[in-house]
């Protein structure tokens, strides 16, 4: 998600500052933001707890620097308070039942109900940094689809093009509507204005397929993000029905790879649902390699009137190289070696396989929530002698938000990589594939799901997705024979 940073605000562990911050926060964001005040209050009581927790345990018994920072992140607004004091967690439990006799439990219910996205970066020498999100644009609620009324085709002679003006995107959303509803979890897609400053912003690159006679064919879009840099996932692909059976998606296809070799991509990715294998089948014929399943991924009141089970969707990922010099050394665990391996080659990747099992000094790693997903994410850059703990703490942080599924994600590129993936299976992470192709690192993706097994049987895969599975399921069940 693109990143802006508003402000920032040193201070010191005195309570006395809380309120000149507070008043600081207020005018900025009358000034700076569109968040509505009903919606900024939310936050603002969030932020002002976090705030008071770090100022009263950062520095017990001495004085220290506390940074106050605030940042629009993609359609989010987020304040964070960052230290270098005594590590802490703050606690969100609460006990339902106790809400009108105890007030902590209380204030950690509302809590609850008052931001998106709540996490915690651990920055190794540089401390810690607590950010709380909301987001800016007010939430749409699920509407299905009404029933799509085909049109009688003019010609089939389809070209593709960018999304440039309004009237591009409004047909844009036309498509993502008749395939999802205000389903689809990406909300930003919705508003006109929000889009094309997604566009404008380069946190996206939209393109609509049109025929001569200008009726809209279909959409896709390149979706770009910090954690995989310069390697932008094919997402929000929508052949409208009466187009369908035309090639369409070969199409698509073929166009990222012109556009992704034109603007110097390093490669790109795409995540097709696991119960939808025509979508499977078309990125490995496009020369995409399976790498991972990331399974029960998204909350299925979010994301599309297909899935009627009431289960979370899976996702399978797949990777295409597109820059042929590019070259990763990686730090692979022994127990993942051959699978590594086996990708790496597919890919046709550059890549020096080393072993270590070093740690590092000091653990950086980043924790959030989205309580829309019901997901907790941790990545991990380096791991030092506290991972465990600092796990540990993740989990019960997790479980404390009413996340149903935890993802992990490790970098392959740092010494300590090994080490940090046999402490994640002792704190009961299972393997769920790799995710090379990046600019700024190669990645293991574990995973846990909260109260549930992996059920790797209930996934609708074929190809090399499905031989994926079988490489997957084998190294879970030999790590959990060693244990």
């Amino acid at each position: 998600m693109n990143k802006r940073k508003l402000a920032s605000l040193e201070i010191k562990n005195d309570k006395g500052f809380i309120f000149p911050v507070m008043s600081f926060i207020d005018s900025l964001v009358q000034r700076h933001t569109s968040v509505d005040a009903s919606r900024y209050q939310q936050i603002r009581f969030v932020a002002l707890e976090v705030l008071k927790q770090r100022i009263e345990n950062s520095y017990p018994g001495s004085k220290g620097d506390i940074f106050v920072e605030l940042y629009i992140v993609g359609d989010f607004f987020e304040i964070s308070v960052r230290d270098k004091g005594i590590p802490g967690w703050q606690d969100f439990s609460f006990d339902k039942n106790g809400i009108s006799e105890n007030k902590k439990d209380l204030r950690n219910y509302m809590i609850s109900l008052f931001v998106d996205e709540i996490g915690m970066e651990k920055l190794g020498s540089e401390g810690q940094r607590v950010f709380v999100r909301k987001k800016i644009l007010n939430p749409l609620n699920f509407v299905k689809p009404e029933p799509y009324e085909e049109t009688a085709i003019l010609d089939t002679n389809i070209t593709i093009r960018p999304v440039v003006t309004e009237a591009d995107v409004i047909e844009a959303i036309r498509c993502i509507y008749a395939e999802y509803g205000y389903s689809y979890s990406y909300e930003r897609l919705y508003y006109v204005n929000s889009f094309m400053s997604l566009i404008k912003s380069g946190e996206i690159m939209s393109f609509l397929a049109v025929n001569d006679h200008g009726q809209t064919a279909g959409h896709f879009l390149l979706a770009f993000s910090d954690l995989y840099k310069n390697m932008p996932e094919v997402s929000t692909v929508v052949v409208k029905k009466e187009f369908r059976g035309l090639g369409l998606f070969a199409k698509f296809m073929n166009y990222c790879d012109e556009v992704g070799k034109e603007h110097g991509f390093r490669a790109l990715m795409g995540q097709p649902v696991t119960y939808h294998p025509m979508s499977q089948k078309a990125f490995l014929r496009a020369g995409y390699t399976a790498t991972s399943l990331l399974m029960s991924y998204i909350n299925p009141e979010i994301e599309s009137e297909y899935n009627k089970d009431g289960e979370r969707l899976g996702l399978s990922v797949s990777v295409k190289m597109l820059d042929e010099d590019a070259f990763s050394k990686i730090y692979v665990p022994e127990e993942i070696k051959d699978f590594a391996d086996k990708i790496y080659k597919r890919l046709g990747m550059k890549y020096e396989m080393c072993q270590s099992s070093e740690k590092d000094d000091f653990t950086q790693m980043s924790a959030e929530t989205s309580t829309a997903l019901k997901m907790s994410k941790i990545i991990v850059r380096s791991a030092g002698d506290e991972l465990e703990d600092e796990f540990r703490q993740a989990i019960m942080d997790a479980i404390k938000k009413k996340s149903e599924m935890i993802e992990l994600v490790l970098c392959l590129n740092s010494k300590s990589c090994a080490y940090a993936y046999e402490i994640a299976k002792k704190c009961d992470f299972s393997f769920s594939g790799i995710i090379p192709g990046a600019e700024n690192g190669d990645y293991i993706i574990m995973q846990m799901l909260l109260g549930d097994k992996m059920d790797y049987n209930k996934l609708v895969l074929v190809g090399e997705f499905e031989e994926l599975r079988s490489d997957i399921v084998n190294i879970v069940k030999c790590s959990k024979e060693e244990k």
